[in-house]
């Protein structure tokens, strides 16, 4: 008789993608012949019988709430060989998607998912999803200047009109928040050189509902949306 894999003799009997069946393997969720397996890749034959535990037909959307450090690239691989997200996370969330980047000298939080027409819905700038992020410059910073950078910004690109507060400042740098409803490439670094600002430092500390409270820098949370 032909053998062939669990993954894909369940995929096949529930009419699901291998991948989907791969997950419900591995969360101990189907039986052989009434025994749990979390093996996906053992051979099964045709003759053996394959039951769920639970009604599998909806994928559940798993987030991590990543907080990336400096120094690391938003990319799967980097053709110069440095570090990039996925070094800090197990395996098995490295087919997770990441939502937007930060760029390598930019931290803070960074959501990565496993399903992407979720990942679609937070990027896309239709849905206006506030980011926020705390910015230390370097150069004067007064009112005037804090009014000016609260316009629409007409640079290299057209950038929405954001709402940066000023928190503190003294003798030399100033610490910015931010609060955009895009994120487009190297946006506040763009907007602070247009206004003579150069950024000594810049964190990301909210996207939407999600936050960065109580994970450590390099570490991560996982969230599941219902």
């Amino acid at each position: 008789m032909p053998h062939i894999t669990l993954s894909k003799k369940v995929s096949e009997e529930f009419k699901i993608s291998r991948k989907r069946a791969e997950e419900i393997i591995k969360d101990g969720q189907i039986c052989i012949n009434n025994s749990e397996e979390i093996r996906p890749y053992i051979k099964v034959l045709d003759t053996q019988i394959i039951t769920v535990k639970k009604n599998i037909s909806k994928s559940k959307i798993k987030l991590l709430i990543f907080n990336k450090p400096k120094g690391c690239i938003t990319t799967q691989k980097d053709e110069k060989n440095r570090k990039t997200i996925y070094y800090y996370l197990p395996k098995r969330f490295h087919d997770f998607h990441y939502i937007g980047r930060l760029d390598y000298n930019t931290e803070g939080l960074l959501i990565l998912t496993n399903d992407k027409k979720y990942k679609r819905e937070l990027e896309n700038p239709q849905n206006e999803i506030i980011r926020r992020y705390i910015v230390k410059v370097v150069g004067n910073v007064d009112n005037k200047k804090i009014n000016s950078m609260n316009k629409k910004i007409y640079g290299e690109l057209v950038y929405k009109k954001p709402n940066i507060k000023l928190m503190s400042q003294n003798q030399s740098t100033s610490s910015l928040l931010f609060e955009l409803q895009e994120g487009k490439n190297r946006e506040i670094r763009k907007i602070c050189e247009i206004f003579n600002l150069r950024v000594d430092s810049l964190k990301r500390i909210n996207f939407g509902k999600y936050h960065l409270k109580g994970i450590p820098v390099g570490g991560f949370k996982e969230v599941t949306v219902e």
